[in-house]
């Protein structure tokens, strides 16, 4: 049939049209006037020839007559027929399979790991995806992981059937992606195959295994992939769309939207739910703190800090472990622990103190948290070094008196410091005593920075290195050290004159202030130093280890009050703030408008410390012990290079609520003091200032909180990116010479993959809903493919043909031309 239509009408038909039917279109009918014209014609034609044969042939039988007049409408009807422009329309229909569009999301919540808290609903899902030790081997994968399995060979087939159906798996997150991940499915019966280029089939495919898909996406769009997929594959044949996500649509057009579309073209959406609804679970102890080197009988602390995700109000037990020297662990302390809001940083103190010199090692330990993510993280481990305290002390003497003398003998007689003397008066030949003999004073950071704590008596600034005012203060500021400055009477006046000399700028990190004529005279002095006068000890100085004489309050205080008194002493105006008062003058006679007399204050400057001591005769105490005075001054030179034996860190720790931040929230940070009891009693306030960038830094002022030895405060941050916190001891100006205790802090835009990760079967169920699709879990899994109920649609593949100029037509007219000069002729009527 298809050779003869050829030979006919002169085309080349396609291989395909073997077996089909034909048929005749008119197409050239440009409106309804022109055809009833062609018609009229026709009609007046055939009466004009049935009467020209009348009136010519009236000797012809009246049978040729009308066999004649028939040739020529023939003739003239093949004419207005080619006038019509005929189409040849070959027509076959054949079976060929759907499009089935899978959409994985591998957005960031896809790259979480679920619990899997039901161990039933785990053990099926295992068994689905052949994920080998069930309920821990899940809990091991992320939900694109999941994602992969499902989609692995066999259901890659499953979803083909037999070849009904064409693959094609395209990643999604904020948008669909066009490249096909895996594209697979049968081939079209018809002879030879199809073309899927020709035909409108995706050609863009790519033979690469869903495995290899990474959870990369910021934010995910189901709607708006939903529809950029129907509109991607218009125009053929859809058999369905599944969907492999978590349900979490965090952007672009809204579920519903793309829903009514595809309900319109009648796409069903079948969607696979990865996940759990109870979401990622997981607790993680952080961070265990404790200090590098500790003190032999020093009472310290180890801070373990606990994080959680999904377990808000979930109780569980914290353990913390010691072991001494590689020893066996011993169960040091433990907490019942109520777990926070999800990132919430929770923090838990120990106490601990060790009696001889050690290496400690700490282990703590979540306990009884219940089914999570991972338990590698529920524990975290810390060390210190416990020591003897042995304070390195650097002696600086401006003159020679009493108590230098006494003070030497004292400090090389105390096992617990090493000490090293420079006599500022001494000839160049003389041999300065002790443990550490030096030949000079240091002259280089690295040198200071040996000691623990300075002890200056009345110093001579002419007499020492030109850039050891500098090398002070960042022995201070910097390295965490100590000093003392004991006034005497032949320089320490004279110093505080030219206190605003750039190489004296040391004198500011001092505790007191002394202002021109806010102090006593001479005169004032010498008539006060007529008689000895007892220092009053302070209420914040009765609770300071310096004047700790005795364990027992009530020994302790008759010690302080049988002291003998001084006649001198070196007059300053008054303490500065923050700082705090150990003592002052027993002389009615030694105050001024701010109160008494200041004779002993400390304060810490940055991570250092620094104390004052007004008076020199402090060897007096002697003579009613000697155990008085050099109890007193260990105890002094403890209390200022001790934070620096320690390795120069500051005696408290930053923290915030939480370990990151969003733009627009506001951060309570909080200084807590390891020890609550060592907070200076006239500290009231800490300063700070938050940086970020070039931006101007934020001024911060912390103040006592409710928690004891705790300061805080709050600030709102603005703009993402990494915060630096800054806090340091002294006044708000400090901050540009003291080494501060930093804590970086993360500002983050809102990730909403990751604010509510959990699996939303909910709006899953909608979509499917919507478009008479179907809704599964992965326990489910098996059943996807039988969801898909169309197969191979069936199409007519036509093709045209022009045939007003085909061979049969012309071939028609001169035959019946030829039959009708032929009648004519023999009938006589040409």
């Amino acid at each position: 049939m298809r050779r003869l239509i050829e030979i006919l009408f002169g085309i080349d038909a396609p291989s395909w049209t073997a077996g089909g039917s034909w048929r005749l279109d008119w197409l050239s009918l440009p409106d309804g006037d022109r055809v009833l014209l062609l018609l009229a014609a026709l009609l007046v034609a055939a009466g004009g020839l049935w009467w020209l044969y009348r009136w010519e042939g009236k000797h012809v039988h009246t049978a040729k007559r009308g066999f004649l007049w028939a040739v020529r409408l023939a003739v003239l009807a093949l004419v207005i027929g080619m006038l019509l422009e005929p189409v040849l329309v070959l027509v076959k229909e054949e079976y060929v399979p759907s499009n089935l569009l899978v959409l994985v999301d591998s957005s960031q919540s896809m790259g979480l790991r679920d619990a899997w808290q039901d161990e039933v609903a785990a053990s099926r899902v295992a068994e689905q995806l052949e994920v080998e030790g069930g309920q821990e081997g899940l809990r091991k994968l992320t939900r694109l992981d999941l994602a992969s399995r499902l989609l692995d060979q066999p259901m890659i087939d499953a979803l083909a059937g037999d070849g009904a159906r064409n693959v094609h798996i395209h990643r999604f997150s904020d948008r669909m992606e066009e490249d096909a991940v895996l594209g697979l499915g049968g081939r079209s019966e018809s002879e030879g195959g199809a073309n899927p280029q020709a035909e409108g089939e995706n050609p863009s495919t790519i033979n690469d295994q869903p495995s290899t898909l990474t959870p990369t996406g910021e934010t995910t769009a189901i709607g708006s992939a939903l529809k950029q997929a129907l509109l991607a594959y218009a125009g053929m044949p859809v058999a369905g769309v599944l969907i492999v996500s978590d349900g979490q649509s965090t952007s672009g057009e809204p579920i519903d939207t793309a829903a009514e579309l595809a309900a319109d073209e009648n796409v069903p959406v079948v969607t696979a739910a990865v996940g759990t609804v109870e979401g990622p679970r997981n607790a993680a102890i952080t961070n265990v703190e404790t200090s590098p080197v500790a003190f032999v009988r020093d009472t310290n602390q180890v801070t373990v800090q606990v994080q959680s995700r999904g377990m808000q109000d979930v109780a569980c037990g914290l353990v913390l472990e010691m072991r001494r020297n590689g020893g066996p662990w011993q169960e040091l302390g433990r907490e019942d622990v109520i777990l926070g809001l999800d990132g919430a940083q929770q923090s838990f103190v120990f106490d601990f103190s060790e009696v001889r010199p050690s290496k400690l090692e700490f282990r703590a330990t979540l306990e009884d948290l219940g089914p999570e993510l991972s338990e590698d993280d529920n524990v975290g481990h810390a060390e210190t070094r416990i020591v003897r305290q042995r304070l390195r002390v650097l002696f600086i003497a401006g003159s020679t008196f009493p108590e230098v003398q006494f003070l030497r003998n004292t400090f090389l007689r105390d096992r617990s410091i090493e000490l090293s003397t420079w006599n500022m008066a001494a000839d160049e030949d003389y041999e300065h005593p002790g443990d550490t003999p030096i030949n000079r004073l240091p002259v280089t950071q690295e040198e200071l920075d040996d000691y623990d704590c300075v002890l200056l008596y009345d110093p001579d600034p002419e007499r020492w290195p030109s850039s050891f005012p500098e090398l002070l203060t960042s022995f201070v500021t910097k390295a965490g050290g100590g000093l003392v400055l004991m006034a005497g009477e032949m320089q320490t006046g004279a110093l505080f004159d030219r206190q605003l000399d750039p190489q004296l700028a040391w004198l500011d990190m001092l505790p007191i202030i002394r202002e021109p004529g806010l102090f006593r005279s001479e005169v004032q002095l010498k008539l006060s130093a007529r008689q000895p006068w007892k220092f009053v000890v302070t209420e914040q100085g009765m609770t300071d280890p310096v004047f700790a004489f005795s364990e027992d309050s009530e020994a302790n205080r008759r010690i302080l009050e049988s002291l003998p008194g001084m006649f001198w002493h070196f007059p300053v105006t008054r303490a500065k703030p923050g700082a705090t008062v150990l003592a002052v003058h027993g002389d009615p006679r030694m105050r001024n408008e701010f109160g008494p007399e200041v004779l002993l204050a400390t304060q810490l400057v940055g991570p250092g410390r620094t104390m004052f001591v007004g008076f020199d005769s402090t060897y007096r105490w002697r003579y009613l012990s000697e155990q008085f005075f050099d109890g007193f001054w260990a105890r002094v030179v403890d209390r200022a290079g001790r934070n620096k034996r320690l390795g120069g860190s500051y005696p408290f720790r930053l923290s915030t609520a939480r370990s990151t931040y969003k733009p627009g929230t506001t951060v309570k940070v909080l200084a807590r003091f390891h020890d609550a009891d060592s907070v200076e009693p006239g500290l009231d306030t800490l300063h700070g200032e938050v940086e970020r960038g070039d931006d101007e830094p934020i001024p911060l002022t912390l103040n006592p909180d409710e928690q004891p030895g705790v300061f805080s405060t709050s600030f709102p941050v603005t703009r993402p990116g990494t915060h630096f916190i800054r806090v340091w001891m002294g006044d708000e100006t400090a901050g540009a010479s003291v080494r501060a205790a930093t804590l970086p802090l993360e500002v983050e835009l809102p990730n909403l993959e990751y604010d509510n990760p959990s699996l939303d079967r909910t709006s899953l169920q909608a979509l499917s809903v919507a478009t008479g699709g179907e809704s599964f879990d992965m326990t489910e899994a098996d059943q996807i493919p039988a969801a898909f109920k169309i197969g191979k649609i069936a199409r007519q593949l036509e093709h045209r043909e022009e045939v007003w100029d085909a061979p049969i037509i012309y071939a028609s007219i001169f035959v019946l031309l030829c039959i009708e000069w032929i009648v004519r002729k023999r009938n006589r009527l040409i």
